[in-house]
Parts: C-alpha cells; structure tokens; sequence
C-alpha cells in the first residue's frame, strides 16, 4: 500500500490524482484472510571495501545520524562530492569515510574472502563461518548449493521490543509503528531465498518465542503452503522468565517446516543421540504419578464419585489400566536383580501395562472379534499361561455368545471384560499373544476382585533406540539456555556478557539430529548463525557416529548499541579495525568456533570442564573437524567477466566442491586448474579441451568442473567432454547470472 500511495502522488492530474487516492481509500478497507504486513518498506546493506562511483547512494561513516543517505555527485582523487536528496548543498568528504548503500534487490557480486582456517578433521569437508548480511549470503549460497541443504535451522531476532534486531542500521524497539512489519518483511526476503536451498526432503526449523510465534506462523504457511508445519515446545528455562507481566515464560517453539512426502521426514531424537530416554518431567503423568495414586488408593475413584465429582468413561478406562498393572511402572526404581532380568535393556525403559484395550474407538468385542478369547492359567503356577481361541459363536438371534467362565481341564480362564461387565478384547490376536507369552512378555498379575478374575499385563519397551514419532513437548534438563548456553558459551570465551540468550547446544543438537541423524553427509545451514552454536552441535552429531556432516554458519559483524556509542564517543566507527574488534563475528561467533574445534580459549588456555554427553567428553579435547572463516566481499562484474577476479572466485568453486582437501590458490593464469586434494577441476583455455578431458578420466573423485568461455556453443561441446555424472558450469555467465535474476523481480 504504501508502493501505491508513492505512486499515486507521482500523478500530476488532480482529478485523476484524487480519483485513485478514493480507490486506493476503498482498497484499503478491503480485507482478506491470511497475513497482512507492509512489505514496501526499503530494507538496504552496506557493501564494505567496494568501489564508490559517481550517482552511488553513500551515508556518512562518522555521522550520527544514520537515516540521512547521500548520492555522490563527483570524486576527485580521495574526495568526494555528496548531496542528500532534498538538493541541498554539495558537502565534501573524504572517500574513506563513505559507506557505499544498496537497496535489496538491486544486483550485487559477492564473494568470500579467507581470513583464517582450523584443520583438524583429516579429509572431511570444511565447515564455513561467513562475516557478512546474511541476505546477500544467501544470494551467494544460492550459486553454490541450490536445492541441496539438508536442514536450515535458524533462530532470529525475536522482535521483543528491547531493541534487540536492526532494520537499516536502527535499533527497532517499540516505540517504532512499523516494528512487526519491518521484522515479517526481513524475514520474508531472507525465507524466499532460503526455500530456494533446501533440498526436496530438507527441513526448514525456525526458533521463536510467543512475540512473533503467531505472525511467522501465518509467514511460514504463506511461503511453504505445500509443506507440512509443526510447532514444538523446549522448555529453555523451568523456572519461568521474570519480565513478563501475568504469565512466566519456560519455553520456546521450534517451528518445523517439513516436505509432505508421504513418509515421516523426522524422526525421533533416540534414534540417534546415545542413551537418550525422555527425563521425568517429560513424562506423561498417567505413567509416573497417578500410577502410583492408583495402587496406593485403589478405590480413589470410587471416593471421587461419592464427592460428587462426574468422571467419564475415558478417565474410568484410564484409571483401570493403571490398576491392572502390579509390575513397577517403567520409570520407577527395581531392584538389582530385577535390572540383570533384563539383559542390556535399560531398566528405565521397560514398563507393564494392562494387557486389557481401554479405548472407546476400538477396544470392543463387536469391533475385534478375533481378539476375544480366553487365557487360560493355573493360580499356582502363574507363570503357565494357555491361549484359547476366539469365541466367534452366535445364538439363534444373532447375538454373540457370551463367555464361560468354568475352568477348563483344570485351568481358570481369564477373559477381558471390565469392571462394569462389558466385553472388550487383548491387545494381541490369538497368534501374536501366544509369541509374547513365549517372549516372557506376558505376565499374570494379582486378582482383581471387582472383575472376579486375574490382571493380565504386557511388557512393553520405552524406546530408546527409536520412538514411532517424535513428541511436541520437549522438556530435558540439559536444555536449560542458562546452564547449557550461557554458562557454555562463558565456559569456552573466557568472558561473560558477550552474547544475550545463546542457546543450549544440547536442545540445538537434538533438533537438528531429528532431521540429520540418518544423514552423516547432511548440509547445514544457520543464517542467524549468532554465537555459533549450530556448529558446535553439529560437531557433537559428527562425533556420535564419525559424520562428515558440514555447517555454514552466517552472522553480521554488528556490535551492540551500548558499545557502539562508547566507540564513538573515542571516535572509532565502523569499519575501524577498533570497531570491528568489537562485532559479533569477531568477538563471539569466530573465537566460539575455535575454541569449540580446538579446545583452546582465545588467549591460549584449555577450555575447562567437559560436556554433559558421552562420557563426559572434555571440552579441551576438541573436534576433529575442520573449519575455514570468511567475510563476505563484493566484486565488480565488469572485472569478473573480464576474468580479473578469478582468484576472488576459487574459494566458492572450492565450497561448492564440498570444501575437501586445501582450497587451492590460483589467479587463473594457467590452460587448466585440477587441485590434486579437491574434487574440482577448471578449464581457462579452450584449445586444451582434450587434454582436460584426458586428465578428468584419470580423477573420478572430481564432482564440479568449470569451463571458462563466452560461447554457449563451445561450453555445451566441452561439457559433454566433462563426462557423465559431474557438475558442469560455465564461468562467468553463471555467477554472473545468479546474482542478477535476484533482483527486485524476485522479492
């Protein structure tokens, strides 16, 4: 709305001016259903050590006031001429105190410049840690991995109000009427780009709180409407936040976007992580607790009706399977002996229940007939349990015929009726029932005098390997953001304060691991990469079963509001070496990370302690893992396709090779380029398309090979010499064309 309100002002006839201010009025009455925010509202970058010409739009690095925007009008040498853009006068400046400003949309060259590399892992694939805006990154992942990320798993800003996120350099808080807008309309450019990457089975997972839970919610739905969305809550601090007015808060949601593939993409977080069982609080209360109720006061709930209490037949089904059950519940304590009965099973994941269905939808004779049968047992060898067959007979009118309780060659029957007398069915058809009971999987319990006949209860195992589906409700200690984030993230720095709110690297592990645990090569992707815990977790996956699986971590170099107006005060701004010392990559995310692979804080000293998982694994042990470090950079395009800025290029076709051996150096001067220890290879000279292709025979590691021409006809010829199952791309067109279908067009 606020595009056409610009435009209609632009109209110089008044009466046709004032004819579309009335339809644009009506227009904006109208209302639809589904999510509505102002998406024109210009969200622009800052392009750090690129050119500054003439006609370019520039702020002032120096100036406090940042919403003021310049066009450069001439430069002379270090200096140049600016105006604003209400035609005041020229003001000049020197050319290195400039910020070079474009608005999304507009085409932009990225690339990544090296600024550092940890090698530990051997052969495996390198993990990257990107400096830069993270919408222009995602350009630039786009050219390397399109459709090919496994997971993205991000966590935002979540727009508070505390002043917790810029928009166009400008802390937003609540005072601004367009904080929900600015925040959806950010976060819409950055997801459109972000769908592009996932793979078709990859999963997008989006952490929130309740401020923006409901708005991202509807965002979600609207980019991804043939995904399936679930909505997962961690609690991240049990004992409640302090600042909310009514309610204390004690979780947040991991919004999952999931392919609809007709099979389940997610699995459970036991299938993967070692020793995992849910802890007591997770479990479901009719489990633990009234289990305990029931056989401590068997006729509660008898009292409770006599109060006066209704209770329905659901809650009356419930309370007389806790009842049937005389086997401890599967969380609590047994004794040693009865934990060696149960071989190299957890203790804690084994549990007795009625062997009795209590359902209303399915748990009838009338609806499973073949499961109404007797059992047949000697009271005093209750361990001897005989299997009957179903009683399918019928009377002269139709009805089925009811069951005799007489013993049978000396053995008492059991059938599964309820207290109340109605017939219901076992758990198990006749065949299955008779393989439990040799399994040892059946039992017999006490007499139950109200039903005039023996409990019968079956054994069942808590997964610990792997649960049929994963549960909503995540509630694990060890996902404590306090214990596990912060104190982790003090832990590895040295320091406090750096970062506010880090999450728990144990929560962050055990999502990812739902999407990436059966997937040891999987790509991951965080472009609110933060303090850097999405690769620490992914290293705490590699680790559980030797994975190769590789993190792209994106964060900006932003520095908080305070320090930034301390820096100022002593006249460091940005692009100070004293500014940038002070920025989220330099200070949290990149010293993270390395403290993380190698064991060592940023002055030298072993990180103390160890993780709460395997065994304790000693935080000053690192990973073997390898990690490169980047800031994104901008090229001009003119260079590029000249082929001047082929060195400025090698480290993206090294990462989209998988980022395996040492990335080469080269300025392109060469017929051919083939790294003996990575997986690419890149023709410069066309006369030597045969021998290229001769050389590629002899490396069938190599998966991406570039070919540097301008003629589609001759690309297309010495693709096919490429060979079959590789990558082929034709530089420059291809990088170039990347960035320029990312233009306003697409947005």
């Amino acid at each position: 709305m606020a595009e056409l309100d610009d435009l209609v002002g632009q109209v110089e006839d008044p009466e046709l001016r004032r004819a579309l201010e009335s339809a644009a009025r009506t227009l904006k009455r109208q209302q639809r259903f589904g999510l509505v925010f102002e998406r024109h509202i210009p969200e622009v970058g800052i392009l750090p050590r690129f050119p500054i010409q003439p006609g370019d739009f520039v702020r002032q690095r120096t100036s406090p006031d940042i919403d003021v925007v310049y066009r450069v009008v001439s430069i002379d040498g270090k200096a140049a001429v600016i105006k604003t853009s209400d035609g005041g006068d020229g003001i000049e400046c020197s050319l290195d105190d400039l910020l070079l400003i474009k608005r999304f949309g507009e085409p932009i060259y990225p690339t990544l410049r090296p600024l550092e590399v940890v090698t530990r892992g051997g052969d495996k694939p390198h993990h990257a840690v990107i400096n830069g805006e993270n919408y222009h990154a995602l350009q630039l992942l786009l050219y390397l991995y399109e459709a090919q990320v496994d997971c993205i798993y991000i966590d935002p800003p979540y727009n508070t109000g505390a002043r917790d996120w810029k928009y166009n350099n400008r802390f937003v808080d609540n005072n601004d009427a367009w904080r929900h807008s600015k925040w959806l309309a950010m976060m819409e450019k950055r997801l459109r780009l972000a769908k592009r990457l996932l793979k078709p089975d990859g999963v997008l997972i989006v952490m929130i709180d309740e401020h923006e839970l409901h708005h991202l919610g509807m965002l979600l739905e609207t980019l991804f409407p043939e995904n399936l969305h679930y909505a997962v809550s961690i609690v991240i601090n049990a004992r409640g936040s302090t600042g909310n007015r009514n309610f204390g808060s004690i979780d947040e949601y991991a919004l999952f976007v999931v392919p609809n593939l007709g099979h389940d993409v997610v699995q459970p977080r036991e299938a993967f992580i070692p020793d995992f069982h849910p802890s007591r609080e997770a479990q479901a209360l009719e489990e633990v607790l009234l289990g305990k109720v029931a056989r401590a006061f068997p006729d509660l709930l008898e009292e409770v009706r006599a109060a006066g209490i209704s209770v329905d037949e659901d809650e009356t089904a419930a309370w007389q399977d806790l009842l049937s059950s005389d086997i401890p519940l599967w969380n609590e304590e047994k004794d040693e002996e009865e934990e060696e009965d149960d071989g190299a099973e957890e203790a804690a994941a084994v549990y007795w229940r009625g062997a009795v269905r209590t359902g209303q939808g399915t748990s009838f004779r009338s609806q499973r007939p073949r499961q109404f049968y007797p059992l047949f047992i000697d009271p005093a060898k209750p361990e001897r349990i005989e299997v009957g067959e179903p009683l399918l007979d019928r009377d002269e009118n139709g009805n089925l015929t009811p069951p005799s309780w007489d013993p049978v060659n000396g053995l008492t029957p059991i059938w599964p009726v309820d207290e109340e007398g109605a017939e219901r069915v076992w758990c198990y058809e006749p065949n299955r029932m008779r393989d439990e009971i040799a399994k040892g999987n059946i039992r017999v319990g006490r007499f139950n005098p109200k039903r005039n006949t023996y409990a019968v209860n079956v054994r069942r195992v808590r997964r610990t390997v792997q649960r049929f589906r994963e549960r909503t409700i995540w509630w694990e200690k060890s996902y404590d953001a306090g214990s596990n984030g912060t104190n982790i993230l003090k832990r590895l720095l040295g320091e406090s304060g750096l970062f506010p709110f880090p999450k728990s690297v144990y929560a962050v592990r055990d999502v990812l691991a739902t999407v990436v645990g059966p997937r040891p090569d999987a790509l991951i992707l965080d472009f609110f990469a933060g303090s850097g815990t999405t690769l620490h977790s992914t290293c705490l996956l590699n680790a559980i079963d030797n994975g190769r699986r590789r993190c792209i971590l994106v964060t900006n170099n932003e520095v908080d509001e305070k320090t930034e107006a301390e820096l100022a005060e002593i006249g460091h701004f940005q692009g100070d070496p004293e500014f940038e010392a002070m920025g989220l990559f330099e200070r949290v995310a990149a010293p993270r990370v390395k403290a993380v692979v190698t064991g060592r804080r940023p002055d030298g000293s072993s990180v103390p302690g160890k993780h709460k998982w395997a065994g304790g694994r000693p935080f000053a042990e690192g990973f073997e893992e390898n990690v490169e470090f980047y800031k994104l950079d901008y090229l001009d395009p003119d260079e590029v396709d000249l082929g001047l800025q082929f060195g400025a290029i090698l480290p993206l076709l090294w990462l989209a090779a998988g980022g395996v051996g040492e990335r080469p150096e080269s300025s392109g001067d060469v017929p051919m380029l083939i790294p003996a220890g990575a997986p690419f290879a890149v023709l410069f000279e066309e006369g030597k398309a045969r021998e290229f292709a001769e050389k590629l025979a002899k490396r069938p590691d190599i998966t991406h090979v570039f070919i540097v021409t301008d003629s589609p006809e001759a690309f297309a010829e010495m693709r096919a010499l490429a060979g079959p199952g590789r990558h082929v791309s034709m530089l420059y067109r291809d990088y170039l064309r990347n960035f320029v279908i990312n233009t306003r067009s697409r947005l």
